[in-house]
């Protein structure tokens, strides 16, 4: 179970994340439930933590896909729903331009893993359970 405070945001971001390495920022009204086209809607220095903090995020669980959403209140980017590795990718959804950005991004990933794929380590759920005691029940 995660508690967690409810931000009153006066922004809200939704980023796409493909292969651990490119983020994508995209503003989203999560009130009515819609992507804006815009980039450039966050100062820099926003804009560079938002994409540096998704980056640790997405590295730390392991997830090639991912979205994360962050609420931002006078100016601080809270991280309020990050473990999304089913992201809504519709062209329905997203509008045209972010929807051909996150197909090329997929696409660019799937073929550099084709060519090299990973040789590091991945979070593995069995490896972490591997070997912890087990807890008697109840007799």
């Amino acid at each position: 179970m995660i508690v967690q405070e409810f931000i009153e945001w006066d922004e809200f971001v939704r980023c796409l994340c493909i292969g651990q390495e490119v983020i994508r920022p995209i503003k989203y009204d999560p009130k009515a439930r819609k992507y804006h086209p815009e980039l450039d809607f966050m100062p820099k220095a926003l804009h560079d933590r938002v994409v540096a903090d998704s980056l640790t995020l997405v590295r730390a669980l392991g997830y090639d896909m991912n979205s994360i959403e962050w609420a931002i209140r006078d100016g601080i980017p809270y991280a309020i729903d990050f473990m999304n590795p089913a992201p809504d990718m519709d062209i329905y959804s997203l509008t045209p331009d972010h929807f051909e950005w996150v197909v090329k991004a997929m696409a660019d990933m799937a073929i550099r893993l084709a060519k090299a794929p990973s040789t590091a380590p991945r979070p593995s759920w069995e490896e972490f359970l591997k070997g912890r005691p087990v807890r008697p029940g109840p007799a």
